[in-house]
């Protein structure tokens, strides 16, 4: 073969090789444009973990409306890449859900905006309203979504007459920041005047107690009570040595309010106020799942559970400060800037600072008010339902003056969500599975042992070989 014919053969051969690579470049993308117009996506694992349950297409269908996510996420986290690939999972089911990440350290105007306190927060917009939460996966973004699109609005009532926290604006002891925040989240919010009404409105939520100066009278507690004892929830915030005459009230549900003032001297040691105890300990219940943020009690007060307590109540501790904490007796030693620990007087900690009793009611047609007339019975279907009662030993860590110090904003909207019934509208199961291990006889053991070890580099060995070969004759 002569020089030329060789140079031309050569000159084939990379001309022929150049146009097979750019065919199979305009393939990719041929393919990759038709794939960014018609995704396609399969999962192929054992539990389907990859995918969204059944429940959540179906919602994701019935969107009416569209849903901006916004991911407040700090860049190029771990968690910020499972949180999008889940937005991409729902996204590539409705083209009515869109998202965008956001660093908060680099829009700190935003998150302010949306009062994002945290990392890792979403906030969903959408029907004219806005959805924040803190722990993403599909069950409580799916909730979310529930809570946006819905019409219907529970109403929380905030007990008014007896020297409550106020909701105006401008007060740093009062609730317009935490009430605010409750708007938000769709909530109805009213005034309560017991001394008015006989009893508790039929389509109360929740009542909120915030801090009363002054003791109610027995008539209202009577209410109270006959709401309670017929599902009804109520959340109570006191602040120390005022119980705002709830003090027997809160017995009958298993909860003692203690006449003290917690001390946490680990606080003073970093140069804090002692006497605002932080809380990185919680109990094990749906309002303090998944939650890790400190929460601050400025002035707080410890609580008890009480023994030997009926069958149909149970009290769950939400809230304990640290073993260094204790609650302090002595007013007058507090006063005058003189605090240590008393053992015989003071309460050593760890201290309850937030108890829920949980109260099983019993058929309707037993639950009566102390007068014997049956409350709310049209309200009431015939299985039993529970009662519940949430006590917190103070009543600042709710403030405009700390609602949005640390996790305590966070803390207060699970706790109004779990009482208003709105924690979790629907429930996704978990997917997720635990590796199991391979079991293999000694011949199934074997086998695999010739085929990788053996099989499958002499096949790749004897391949090159033959390559090598045929490439060598047509030199």
């Amino acid at each position: 073969m002569s020089p030329d014919e060789k140079r031309a053969r050569r000159w084939g051969r990379a001309f022929s090789s150049i146009l097979s690579t750019l065919f199979f470049l305009g393939i990719l993308i041929f393919v990759a444009l038709i794939a960014e117009k018609h995704p396609w996506r399969l999962d192929l694992t054992e539990t389907g973990r990859f995918s969204l349950s059944t429940q959540t297409l179906s919602i994701l269908e019935a969107l009416k409306e569209p849903v901006e996510i916004k991911a407040f996420f700090s860049s190029a986290t771990p968690e910020e890449g499972h949180v999008r690939d889940l937005l991409e999972t729902f996204t590539y089911h409705s083209d009515r859900i869109g998202y965008e990440f956001i660093d908060p350290d680099r829009h700190p105007q935003l998150a302010r905006r949306y009062e994002v306190r945290t990392y890792g927060t979403l906030v969903l917009a959408g029907f004219g309203r806005t959805q924040s939460i803190s722990h993403v996966d599909e069950q409580s973004i799916i909730n979310a979504l529930l809570r946006l699109s819905t019409e219907e609005q529970k109403k929380i009532y905030f007990l008014v007459g007896h020297g409550e926290r106020s909701g105006h604006m401008g007060d740093k002891t009062g609730l317009s920041t935490a009430r605010s925040a409750l708007e938000r989240e769709n909530y109805l919010l009213q005034e309560l005047n017991l001394m008015q009404r006989r009893e508790v409105p039929h389509d109360a939520a929740l009542v909120i107690i915030a801090g009363p100066e002054k003791p109610l009278f027995q008539e209202e507690i009577v209410q109270l009570e006959a709401y309670v004892n017929s599902g009804g929830r109520v959340m109570v915030m006191l602040d120390p040595f005022n119980d705002g005459g709830l003090r027997e009230f809160l017995r009958g549900y298993g909860v003692e309010v203690r006449d003290d003032v917690i001390v946490d001297q680990s606080m003073g040691l970093f140069g804090g106020n002692y006497l605002m105890p932080v809380v990185t300990t919680y109990g094990v219940h749906p309002i303090t799942d998944n939650f890790s943020f400190a929460t601050f009690f400025p002035e707080a007060r410890s609580l008890e559970v009480l023994e030997d307590l009926p069958p149909s109540i149970h009290v769950e501790p939400l809230a304990m400060t640290s073993a260094d904490a204790w609650g302090e007796t002595d007013l007058e030693t507090l006063q005058e800037g003189r605090v240590s620990f008393d053992p015989g007087e003071d309460h050593a900690g760890p201290l309850n600072i937030v108890l829920l009793s949980e109260i099983l009611v019993e058929e309707p047609e037993a639950v009566s008010d102390h007068a014997g007339t049956p409350f709310a019975m049209e309200t009431m279907g015939a299985d039993p339902r529970i009662g519940y009662v949430l006590v917190a030993g103070d009543g600042d860590f709710a403030s405009d003056a700390y609602f949005s110090l640390s996790g305590n904003g966070d803390f207060f909207l699970n706790m109004v969500n779990f009482l208003a019934g709105e924690e979790t509208l629907i429930t996704i199961e978990r997917r997720e599975r635990e590796g199991q291990p391979l079991l293999l006889t000694e011949t199934q053991f074997w086998t695999m042992v010739w085929i990788v070890l053996i099989l499958v580099p002499l096949v790749v060995l004897l391949a090159g070989l033959g390559v090598y070969g045929v490439r060598r004759k047509q030199r």
